[in-house]
């Protein structure tokens, strides 16, 4: 059950990972301080060996070892400053000089019939085998309960007077292990204590960094459940400039743009319903009448026309809905052609000039060439110059003044469709051409439309790869601004 939220996993990991990091440098320190202690040792002990085997060739040339308790003093005061037994054996095992064999040493050696000390076993004093041991030298040490380093070295000293003798053997030079490790221990000792104080640190720091990473993500979480159940009124507060924080600005941001969805969502399904009651209360009202008897024959097909506009006003709100939704589902297939966009929008206020008349509406046309070709489905450009000029009709008040501007911007067409109208909140910019989406009523008397234009306006013209825009400022009008390509190879007039 711990290990089902994200701070204990994070937590465990990095515990894991301080362990095993921990366990790993302290093999490898451990490793490597046997080796730099033990080999430190080793070359202390043959320096120890070195000064005894020069003491022994210097005595044995003097001809000074007929009373030996000089040397055996110097081995003595050496064995002593060092902590260590120096031993001189002979070719055949036989301890011929010592500093000192302990009591605890001696059950375990050998004694010759002529009263010498004798090692046992042949390794201890073959000049074969490594330099140095660790640990009970082939048995010598087993009863003392601690492991010993020796050192061996052989020697050879010739030309001895006066008969030019041969002297030959081995020097063995033994320290207790504990000795050599007491400077190791010490470091292990700190090594210990010190990564104890730095994990706790470090597992502090790792819960403060883990509660940092998972309180965001718990809130988010949290957040997420609220906006599932329908509530958008939550933000998270973002903090820093990291991913955590880029994540959680774009579940604000998500968060945003459902709370709008939903928004337009209900204001679409009121406007649909109002859209289609209204007609159909019409109809309804207009067939019972004639089916009742109470409209005269007279006048039946009066309302008979009325109930037909109904249907048509009806009709195209269904279509707009299918071809929205065929656009966004791009199953909308382009007929691109070359043709003259300014002849196109001339023909679009020719068929909307009941309209201006009704308004008494002034239109300009500020074209920078007379003719000017663009490259696309000249029946989809009809509708977006439809849309917007309609638009621009509908939100500009009496003797008011509508504009189209057409210029060129190297390989594009640029169209822009002015008017002077009350202008659209800032606010309400970012959604101007979502779906469904419609401004503040009290913009426009006229609220017969769904929201719809605009945002079929904009997957036109994304269609097309191109782009739509809207600048606006309230009480000073607006302007759409669309992109078209220009046709290659068409002369321009």
């Amino acid at each position: 059950m711990m290990l089902k939220t994200m701070f204990s996993k994070i937590l465990v990991l990095v515990i894991s990972v301080l362990f095993i990091s921990f366990i790993i440098t302290g093999v490898i320190m451990n490793y490597s301080l046997n080796n730099m202690v033990t080999e430190q040792k080793a070359q202390q002990l043959e320096e120890i060996s070195e000064k005894v085997i020069t003491a022994l060739e210097t005595s044995l040339k003097r001809q000074t070892l007929h009373d030996p308790y000089l040397f055996i003093s110097f081995m003595q005061t050496l064995a002593n400053n060092n902590d260590s037994l120096i031993w001189i054996v002979g070719d055949e095992g036989d301890i011929i000089f010592y500093s000192d064999i302990p009591e605890y040493l001696r059950e375990n050696l050998n004694i010759t019939d002529e009263g010498w000390y004798c090692l046992p076993d042949e390794r201890q004093y073959s000049i074969l085998g490594s330099e140095y041991e660790i640990g009970d030298y082939f048995g010598l040490f087993k009863n003392t309960g601690v492991d010993w380093v020796t050192y061996k070295q052989h020697f050879s000293i010739s030309n001895i007077p006066p008969y030019n003798a041969k002297a030959s053997g081995v020097i063995l030079v033994h320290t207790k292990v504990p000795d050599i490790y007491k400077l190791k221990s010490s470091i292990i000792v700190i090594f210990i204590i010190s990564g104890l104080l730095g994990g706790m640190v470090s597992l502090l720091l790792s819960g403060l960094l883990s509660r940092r990473i998972t309180k965001p993500v718990n809130q988010i979480k949290l957040a997420a459940r609220r906006v599932a159940s329908g509530e958008f009124s939550g933000r998270i507060s973002v903090r820093g400039k990291d991913e955590i924080a880029e994540l959680t600005d774009s579940f604000n941001d998500m968060v945003l743009a459902l709370e709008n969805l939903e928004r337009m969502r209900r204001d679409f399904i009121g406007n649909v319903s109002h859209e289609l009651r209204t007609p159909i209360t019409t109809i309804k009202g207009f067939i019972d009448g004639i089916l009742d008897g109470v409209i005269p024959a007279e006048k039946q097909e009066y309302y008979l026309s009325i109930v037909r506009d109904e249907v048509r006003r009806m009709q195209n709100l269904v279509n707009d809905l299918l071809d929205l939704a065929k656009m966004q589902a791009g199953e909308v297939v382009l007929k691109m052609t070359d043709f003259d966009i300014n002849e196109l929008i001339r023909r679009c206020v020719i068929s909307l000039q009941q309209l201006f008349i009704e308004k008494n509406l002034v239109f300009k046309a500020d074209f920078e060439t007379e003719r000017l070709f663009v490259h696309a489905d000249m029946d989809s450009i009809q509708r977006v110059l439809i849309n917007l000029i309609h638009n621009a009709i509908k939100f500009t008040p009496a003797n008011g003044e509508i504009r189209v501007r057409t210029h060129s911007e190297r390989d594009k067409a640029v169209i822009a469709v002015e008017d002077t109208g009350s202008g659209i909140p800032k606010d309400e910019l970012p959604n101007i051409f979502e779906r469904f989406y419609k401004t503040d009523k009290s913009r426009s008397t006229d609220r017969s439309g769904a929201g719809l234009g605009l945002a079929i306006a904009r997957n036109i013209i994304m269609s097309h790869n191109e782009s739509i825009k809207v600048e606006s400022e309230e009480g000073h009008g607006s302007r759409f601004i669309f992109t078209l390509r220009r046709a290659s190879g068409s002369e321009q007039y």
